[in-house]
């Protein structure tokens, strides 16, 4: 099957000529969408390349991409057990990346029947990958936030609803999830979080992690669903489309609250997204 794609086509204009060289080929691959509910997900530019490519120009290519997220993929890795993954925005080398990596395991998957076990980022965590009817899922470690009152108290002046409860992880530019209180749920029961205000330039100056923003709508074991939206101004994402990552602290959360195991998220971005999970023994399934 044709992989190789004009990466000019890619981006929002031609890359210096000096980076072609280094590639060896490019594609599209989206991921989180759903027709059905008219949810679009979100893509990332799958960037396969030689022995070469510097950070810096790992960097140029993703800044000149249409896409949020590029991921990066050495050639002579991707047909290991084990092969090293980088993502990155159009400002920033992103920490983690769930959709860019469920991404890259669909297309090489869909172009060349494989994919690693495990794609392992620079900060050495494991991203390991499930194939299951010719579709990935992965698989991850989840992450225990605490209750903050400092996170409360730091945020409240970003939202434009009062925060009922804050939850942070422990380590640095990790993640905080808010929970509104129940006059904002009932206020905007129909829209839900499309209808919260954020004022992203106190985001960015106030507080280190990336925040998310989570409501339950059904608590029924069988069918649950929450939605929720992702901000990270301070690494260069006001707002992300679509985000895997999220739900290794969204997962033991509602287990925690509400002793749900599995659900179906929405990520009521622009965009739109659907993502399921399935929570156990400190793993989160994600697909």
């Amino acid at each position: 099957m044709q992989a190789k794609v004009n990466i000019a086509c890619l981006t929002k204009r031609k890359p210096k000529w000096l980076t072609l060289r280094f590639i060896k080929l490019t594609s599209t691959e989206s991921v989180f969408y759903s027709p059905t509910h008219n949810l679009k997900g979100s893509s990332a530019l799958i960037v396969i390349y030689k022995n070469g490519l510097t950070s810096k120009t790992m960097q140029y290519i993703a800044s000149q991409s249409i896409h949020p997220a590029t991921v990066f993929l050495n050639h002579n890795e991707i047909t290991k057990l084990h092969c090293k993954i980088r993502w990155f925005n159009q400002t920033n080398e992103i920490k983690r990346c769930g959709h860019g990596t469920l991404a890259a395991a669909n297309f090489l998957i869909d172009h060349f029947g494989y994919c690693p076990d495990v794609f392992t980022s620079m900060s050495h965590e494991r991203f390991t990958i499930r194939v299951k009817k010719q579709r990935a899922q992965l698989l991850l470690k989840s992450i225990e936030p605490k209750k903050s009152e400092f996170a409360e108290s730091e945020l409240k002046s970003v939202f434009s609803s009062a925060i009922k409860v804050a939850y942070s992880t422990d380590d640095k530019n990790g993640y905080t999830v808010v929970l509104f209180n129940e006059e904002f749920n009932k206020e905007f029961e129909k829209d839900d979080l499309k209808s919260l205000h954020v004022d992203f330039k106190a985001l960015s100056k106030l507080h280190k992690n990336a925040v998310i923003a989570l409501s339950i709508k059904n608590k029924d074991k069988k069918n649950a669903i929450a939605n929720f939206r992702y901000f990270a101004p301070q690494f260069g994402v006001n707002e992300d489309s679509a985000t895997g990552s999220a739900v290794s602290v969204i997962a033991p959360l509602l287990f925690r609250l509400h002793g749900l195991n599995k659900a179906k998220l929405i990520q009521q971005s622009n965009n739109g997204a659907l993502l399921n999970y399935e929570f156990n023994n400190a793993q989160v399934v994600i697909y």
